[in-house]
């Protein structure tokens, strides 16, 4: 199969319809193609902003640039942000950057508590929550860029920890890369997010060194389930 810029955004799109329906997101913003030349990035509306975390700053400010700036694909109910960026040449993936951003104060249930206890779902996730952090899946085939076991071609950073690259074995595809949040952040006994997301389109192969493979790291399936 092909691999366009049109797919992807199709299948980012897709997630966030899914989600909006499951009463999960609150609010969104729809994937935009940008083509440049050969390069196109699939993104969306306040991706410009996603440099603040980058920054030497506190992670409540991070979170707050980014929550005022809408930048992000969708937000939660309980304020988390998720934002899925792919940058492609001609019909090779070349980049991607998935983030998860969970509100460190959870303003929305501060705000109106008493509505919020009403909420069966809004209570069962936020009971869940311990400390919040940020994580990201970060993909880079350019050229230069990898290094063997220390910066690995797909990775995973735990609490945007610069030296924080634990090996995954492919780039992640939208699907998986929101069936992961869901699962480990706000899957319940009551509430199932997972057998209503739309199925497996994309598939990406492997990128893992043997070396990389030697060391704990992230195995992201290949053969798509149904």
């Amino acid at each position: 199969m092909t691999l366009t810029p049109q797919k992807i955004k199709e299948d980012i799109d897709g997630l966030i319809a899914e989600l909006i329906g499951m009463g999960i997101c609150d609010d969104s913003n729809f994937s935009a193609i940008r083509s440049s030349g050969s390069t196109s990035d699939v993104t969306f509306s306040g991706s410009q902003h996603v440099s603040i975390a980058l920054g030497d700053i506190e992670y409540s400010e991070i979170y707050r640039e980014l929550a005022e700036n809408r930048s992000y694909n969708m937000k939660l109910v309980d304020g988390a942000l998720l934002q899925l960026m792919y940058r492609l040449e001609g019909d090779q993936l070349l980049q991607h950057r998935l983030a998860f951003y969970p509100s460190p104060n959870l303003l929305p249930f501060q705000d109106d508590p008493d509505a919020y206890m009403r909420d069966e779902l809004f209570i069962e996730v936020i009971q869940r929550r311990i400390v919040p952090f940020p994580l990201r899946f970060d993909f880079d085939a350019r050229e230069g860029v990898h290094v063997d076991v220390t910066h690995p071609k797909s990775h995973l950073t735990l609490g945007d920890v610069k030296g924080c690259r634990i090996p995954a074995s492919a780039p992640l595809t939208p699907r998986w890369f929101v069936e992961f949040i869901l699962r480990n952040f706000y899957q319940t006994e009551t509430h199932d997010f997972l057998s209503c997301l739309p199925r497996h389109k994309l598939q990406f192969a492997s990128t893992i060194t043997g070396n990389e493979a030697g060391l704990m790291h992230m195995v992201i399936p290949y053969e798509a389930r149904a």
